[in-house]
C-alpha cells in the first residue's frame, strides 16, 4: 500500500512538472509572437551606393554650430598665426614622443627578464626543496645560488624602478613643454 502511495507521489510530482514546462514554453512562445507583431520604425534614411548624394554632403553630427562669444571655436578655422607652429617645436615633440616609447620599450624588456629570472630561481627552489638528499649533501652551494639570485633580483628590480622613474620625468617634461608651447586662452 505505501508503495502505490509514494509511485503515486512521484507521478504527481512528474506531471506537475511537465505542466508546469508546457505552460512556460507555452509563454515564452506567445511572448516571440508578441515581440515578432511589433513593428520597428523605419531609419529615416538609408544611404547605399545608388542614391548618395554628390552634390552635397552627409552630416552624421548635425548642423555646425553658431559663434556666439561663449563659444568663439565655432566661428571658424583660426588665424594663420595660430595655425602656425613652430616647425621646432614639432620636431622636439617627436623626438620627446620617441623617447618615451623607447624607454617604455626598455622598461617592458626589463620587467620581461626580471620575470625570467624570478621563473628561474623558483625552478631552482622548487627542485633543492624536491630532494632531500641535495639538501643534505649541498646546503652551502645552495645558499651562494639563493644568494646571488636574490641579489639579481633585487638589482634588476631597482633598475626597473629607475627606468620608470626616468619615463615619469621624460612625460612630465613633455607634458610642461606643451603645455608652454599651447597659447593661453
Amino acid at each position: 500500500m505505501r508503495r502505490i502511495g509514494y509511485v503515486l507521489a512521484v507521478s504527481a510530482m512528474v506531471v506537475a512538472s511537465t505542466l508546469a514546462a508546457t505552460a512556460q514554453s507555452e509563454s515564452l512562445g506567445d511572448y516571440a509572437r508578441a515581440v515578432r507583431k511589433q513593428k520597428r520604425p523605419p531609419a529615416k534614411m538609408v544611404y547605399t551606393n545608388d542614391n548618395l548624394p554628390t552634390t552635397t554632403t552627409i552630416s552624421v553630427v548635425g548642423q555646425p554650430p553658431l559663434a556666439t562669444e561663449e563659444n568663439p571655436a565655432a566661428a571658424g578655422p583660426p588665424d594663420e598665426k595660430a595655425k602656425a607652429e613652430p616647425k621646432e617645436g614639432k620636431a622636439s615633440e617627436a623626438n620627446a614622443q620617441d623617447q618615451i616609447s623607447q624607454q617604455k620599450k626598455k622598461i617592458a624588456e626589463q620587467e620581461r627578464e626580471l620575470d625570467l629570472l624570478q621563473r628561474e630561481y623558483k625552478l631552482q627552489v622548487a627542485n633543492y626543496y624536491a630532494d632531500a638528499g641535495t639538501q643534505l649533501r649541498d646546503q652551502k652551494n645552495w645558499s651562494d645560488q639563493e644568494a646571488k639570485f636574490r641579489a639579481d633580483i633585487a638589482d634588476k628590480q631597482k633598475q626597473i624602478d629607475e627606468a620608470k622613474a626616468q619615463l615619469q620625468d621624460m612625460e612630465e617634461q613633455a607634458r610642461k613643454a606643451d603645455a608652454q608651447s599651447s597659447p593661453i586662452q
